[in-house]
């Protein structure tokens, strides 16, 4: 389990952005982060995946501090999915290959077991056939996918995705949360930002709403939805309306 304890952060020459912030993230279901612009969102992912150190306060992973730990050993535990706008000049099965950095030792090639991790994960987001293929020449859901596939190899037990729906199509973005579930029915603790509030109410056990880098409540959606605070926060008004069993919203302005 994940869980900031008492967390103070700010970035250089502003204002205090998390004081005294305490959060912990249910282990083996999908946290949705959801916030307005500048609630602090990116923020709180990245002090929970140790890439931003806070000046106050702790980062716990299964009851020790993150930043004690040592990187390959972090790296078997937690993996990372950035927005990435600008690709390197890599192929698809070099990305997915670099899985499996934190289980080689010094000077160590691909071994077999790694080489069949990777064509399982290649085979598993269905880029076996686009293997050799430039990441910077496949589409934003192709690249999604490679990066979906790296983690599988990774095989960690806690997976952090930042905005990675951002310039996707809404087809391109049904498939990736297919593929999300995908990683949290393996086991997988998924916690993502997200600024599409469909996505993240109909794919997430649990929300977690900001607010000026405060926690302003945190709950299952329909928990969320109830109390008006997803209302309140976002200057909406949200409806709910049901059909073939499934559960679907729309909002209007005030």
């Amino acid at each position: 389990m994940i869980e900031l304890q008492q967390v103070s952060f700010a970035y250089p020459a502003r204002s205090q952005l998390f004081q005294d912030f305490s959060l912990s993230f249910p282990e083996g279901r999908i946290t949705s982060i959801l916030g307005t612009n500048g609630s602090g969102k990116s923020t709180l992912l990245k002090l929970a995946a140790r890439l931003l150190n806070p000046q106050q306060g702790q980062v716990l992973l299964d009851g020790k501090d993150l930043h004690s730990m040592k990187s390959k050993e972090v790296a078997k535990r937690i993996s990372l999915l950035h927005q990435n706008n600008f690709p390197p000049e890599i192929t698809v099965s070099t990305l997915v290959s670099y899985g499996r950095y934190p289980y080689q030792k010094y000077g160590q090639g691909l071994s077999q077991k790694d080489l069949e991790i990777v064509e399982n994960a290649l085979t598993q987001v269905q880029l076996q056939d686009l293997r050799n293929n430039l990441l910077p020449r496949l589409s934003g859901g192709q690249r999604q996918r490679a990066f979906i596939a790296m983690a599988l190899a990774q095989d960690t037990d806690i997976v952090f995705l930042d905005e990675p729906t951002t310039y996707l199509d809404i087809k391109i973005k049904l498939e990736l949360m297919d593929l999300v579930h995908f990683l949290n029915q393996q086991g997988k603790t998924i916690i993502m930002v997200l600024h599409d509030l469909n996505l993240a109410l109909e794919n997430s056990h649990n929300i977690v709403l900001l607010e000026h880098g405060k926690l302003f409540s945190q709950g299952t959606p329909e928990q969320i939805i109830k109390t008006g605070l997803l209302d309140k926060v976002f200057s909406i008004q949200t409806h709910v309306f049901h059909k073939d069993g499934k559960t679907f919203h729309h909002f209007t302005r005030q």
